[in-house]
């Protein structure tokens, strides 16, 4: 069986646990998922390093509320990351944010403006981004965390 981004590591009915790193910044959430070794972490300390702010590393609960899904981290790992070659690292972190992107990094696209790919997940719309064969850079995240895309005329 290959990797699955959005395997459920939880009992929750109502919620999914999946192996990822969320990120924010202010209240807009960023779910970076792909298989262990990928640069989860290792690209989210970047953003951190930038001023985005800790969600969960690791692992993450996608929960569903009116108003779209809900980053959070399980009590477990809350308020730390793993840095590769250092170990554990203490971080502050964000109680939750608001799901307003996934990148996979799984996921492979070729062309120099790769499409979105709408999936749904607890029943609501979520936009993953495909996050190779060339990793996004820290502050082009941020940038569209803070502003999204921008609107083709």
């Amino acid at each position: 069986m290959g990797y699955d981004a959005w395997r459920n590591y939880g009992d929750d009915d109502d919620a999914l646990l999946v192996h990822g790193t969320a990120v924010a910044v202010d209240v807009c959430g960023l779910l970076i998922l792909g298989p262990s070794g990928a640069g989860k972490s290792s690209l989210a300390i970047d953003m951190l390093a930038l001023g985005a702010q800790l969600v969960s590393d690791d692992r993450v609960w996608l929960r569903a509320s009116p108003t779209g899904l809900r980053l959070q981290a399980p009590q477990a790992v809350a308020g730390r990351i793993e840095a590769r070659g250092l170990g554990l690292l203490s971080c502050a972190h964000t109680p939750e944010a608001s799901l307003k992107f996934c990148l996979d990094l799984s996921q492979t696209c070729d062309r120099r403006l790769p499409f979105v790919q709408e999936v749904t997940r607890l029943g609501q719309s979520v936009s993953v981004i495909p996050g190779g064969p060339q990793v996004p850079r820290a502050a082009a995240l941020l940038l569209l965390l803070q502003n999204g895309f921008a609107a083709d005329d």
